[in-house]
């Protein structure tokens, strides 16, 4: 069992960095440098916070999640080593599911990604719908697919912190999603609605 704990630990520590901080974060950077990203300081008097600022939050932000990280590495429940082994296998193929549609969804997004917060969703100039891929199944692909890797993870590492990550996923990105559907639908109209009549909203063919 300990190579599949090695191998498991390998998975998901590369595919979350490189989710977060190449993916993610190092895009969100570059745009916010542009100014074509929203900013997780908000505006003041008209006045935006300096990069620096920006920047200084995100350390902030790394820095809270390692502590939580320390204190609440707590089991969630005690198991029998059968059923442990049982969830670890089904949690390592299900956070390797959720990534992979995840990513997929990221692909297929292109340069249409942009990272909204919960006050700001800011579309591209030229932004236009994407109907392809899992975009044709569910409108907020990238998101659902986050929600089940991370399920998948609370199965691999049934801890408190994690169960916590995922929980506060569900929230966050349940109001994000809504925020980013009166956006488009703001902006592209009727194309939108027609759009909106043929997927689903989070989950594929469900909801």
């Amino acid at each position: 069992m300990k190579t599949f704990e090695i191998i498991a630990s390998v998975i998901v520590i590369v595919s979350l960095v490189y989710v977060s901080f190449v993916l993610t974060l190092a895009d969100w950077l570059a745009a916010l440098r542009k100014g074509q990203a929203v900013t997780l300081l908000p505006e003041r008097n008209g006045r935006k916070y300096p990069f620096w600022a920006q920047v200084g939050m995100v350390i902030l932000g790394l820095a809270i999640c390692a502590g939580m990280f320390y204190f609440l590495w707590i089991p969630l429940f005690s198991i029998s080593t059968n059923a442990l082994y049982l969830l670890d296998g089904i949690g390592l193929i299900l956070y390797a599911a959720g990534c992979v549609f995840m990513l997929w969804a990221r692909r297929m997004l292109g340069k249409m990604w942009g990272l909204s917060t919960s006050q700001q969703v800011k579309l591209r100039d030229d932004h236009r719908i994407i109907q392809a891929g899992p975009y044709a199944l569910v409108r907020n692909p990238m998101y659902f697919g986050w929600w089940v890797a991370m399920f998948g993870l609370v199965l691999l590492y049934p801890v408190w912190m994690v169960f916590l990550m995922f929980l506060f996923s569900v929230v966050s990105f349940a109001g994000r999603a809504r925020r980013e559907d009166k956006a488009l639908a703001e902006r592209f109209g009727e194309a939108w609605m027609e759009y909106k009549k043929r997927t689903k909203f989070l989950i594929p063919y469900i909801y």
